[in-house]
């Protein structure tokens, strides 16, 4: 399930950077062909490299907040929990240690 859960972050994010490879071509030609300035095409590049880059954290941050709804439903244990947790049961030891 979890592998789902990356191939579907990959996918997009290949998405997104396969149409920014596939822009920049498309400018230069542009460019080459006399249709936009060195400026222009510049400016579009910008614009939407900044607007890729955006899709790219909504992307991650649509995975991200997935994979946390998914970690909940199975019930499984956070890193975070999990470290919380271990920390505890290393306390409680190292007081049953003491007390033997």
């Amino acid at each position: 399930m979890i592998d789902s859960l990356k191939n579907v972050l990959l996918t997009g994010l290949g998405a997104v950077s396969f149409s920014q490879e596939k822009l920049k071509s498309t400018v230069s030609d542009l460019i080459s062909r006399g249709d936009l300035t060195r400026e222009q095409g510049e400016k579009v590049l910008s614009e939407w490299l900044e607007r890729g880059k955006e899709d790219k954290e909504k992307v991650f941050d649509k995975f991200s907040d997935e994979s946390k709804k998914m970690i909940e439903k199975l019930g499984l244990v956070s890193k975070t929990d999990f470290e919380a947790l271990q920390a505890r049961v290393d306390e409680l030891e190292k007081k049953l240690a003491g007390e033997g």
